[in-house]
């Protein structure tokens, strides 16, 4: 079982931290440790005031609407990175969003032929749209598809 520190606070009552091994006391309240204490909340603090690393406002934004420019995009930050251009965890951001971004991007096209599909079907009515009559000819595998005035050949 870990002891506890013996040590008191200020208001009186028992530290109640984990002692270190072999002694009634934890490091924080040990007077031989005391510079290491000292040395510990110093880096501490330091270490928690960094900045968040963050692009300059100067850097152009990148369309990114198709695969092609996000690729452009990954090329560009692993060669700022590799060059210690860019900071690692933007490129891991950078990185992640991607991935994101190009399901994404795969999705919506994908999406948008099943709806055509389906309102080709008459599965699903297309709200913007007339009912479609769909007519098969018997001489072509062509279908005919009519939206009221308009007329699209599938």
């Amino acid at each position: 079982m870990t002891r506890k520190c013996q040590s008191r606070k200020k208001n009186g009552k028992r530290c109640g931290a984990d002692a270190q091994s072999g002694k009634t006391i934890r490091v924080f309240h040990d007077p031989v440790r005391t510079s290491d204490c000292e040395r510990a909340r110093r880096t501490g603090g330091l270490n928690r005031a960094r900045r968040a690393s963050v692009l300059p406002a100067e850097t152009p934004d990148h369309t990114l609407t198709m695969p092609k420019d996000v690729s452009d995009l990954l090329a560009q930050s692993i060669n700022q990175l590799r060059r210690g251009q860019l900071d690692p965890k933007i490129a891991n951001a950078v990185g992640y969003l991607s991935t994101v971004l190009l399901r994404a991007l795969e999705q919506g096209p994908l999406e948008e032929r099943m709806a055509k599909v389906e309102v080709l079907l008459g599965l699903t009515r297309n709200p913007h749209l007339a009912e479609p009559t769909v007519q098969a000819s018997k001489m072509t595998s062509e279908i005919e598809v009519t939206h009221g005035d308009d007329e699209e050949k599938a």
